[in-house]
């Protein structure tokens, strides 16, 4: 199953994750920290949302993966999920704390940030390997 190898290759190269990670945070506090007429003039901003989504959903799953190849003992995808979400709500809160970003907190943002963490939750439910 193609699956197994993805997940064997990345259980022998972990740092991979680690730095998928990182990566991925710093593109999202960049994205979501820089001033908003950065972006104003970008069409790609009509898609603000969906960008939510996948950018929490896949954040949620390299954590998800690194903890499960990382960690002994079952992933608990709880934890994981809130991990995830309170990323984004901490997201949220900075950009309201902060009117120099010229930014605003938006709750629709964070549900659909929670809604990429919960399909990523249940994306690690199928594909890892029962421990």
């Amino acid at each position: 199953m193609k699956s197994n190898a993805i997940y064997s290759f990345l259980s022998g190269n972990s740092y991979l994750l680690t730095l998928g990670i990182i990566v991925l945070t710093l593109i999202m506090l960049a994205l979501t920290l820089m001033p908003a007429e950065t972006f104003s003039h970008h069409e790609i901003w009509s898609y603000d949302k969906i960008g939510h989504l996948l950018l929490f959903g896949t954040w949620t799953l390299l954590l998800g993966l690194y903890h499960n190849i990382s960690i002994a003992g079952n992933t608990n995808f709880w934890v994981i999920f809130l991990i995830g979400t309170s990323f984004g709500i901490l997201i949220e809160l900075l950009q309201h704390s902060l009117p120099s970003l010229n930014r605003h907190a938006d709750i629709v943002d964070v549900v659909f940030d929670t809604i990429g963490c919960l399909l990523a939750i249940w994306v690690l439910k199928i594909i890892l390997p029962k421990k």
